[in-house]
């Protein structure tokens, strides 16, 4: 028995473009026309890629939108794992090497 995937109904151009020029007014960023569009950000970003060739062949180019920031959070979260993980790491060595001059 074959289910078929429950898919999202597709974006058409018009609506992309109308919620792309939008979020461009309002200074945002592709995380918010893939909420304006009810999609996730890869699949707006998805849906600007197919599109931007068809409209260059109409000699059009979509505005830049505002890049999403990055704070930065998850790499430091990511560098004190590492680092707990490597402290842990010396620690072991150095009780290894405590022991092994003990005996």
């Amino acid at each position: 028995m074959s289910e078929k995937k429950n898919r999202a109904e597709a974006i058409s151009a018009t609506a992309f473009v109308e919620a792309y020029v939008k979020v461009h007014q309002n200074g945002g960023t592709i995380a918010d026309v893939a909420d304006q569009l009810g999609r996730s950000v890869e699949q707006a970003r998805q849906k600007k890629n197919a599109l931007t060739p068809a409209l260059a062949e109409r000699g059009i180019r979509l505005p830049k939108l505002k890049r999403q920031g990055r704070n930065g959070s998850s790499y430091d979260d990511a560098a004190a794992l590492a680092g707990d993980y490597l402290a842990g790491l010396m620690a072991d060595s150095d009780e290894a090497e405590t022991e092994a001059a003990s005996e």
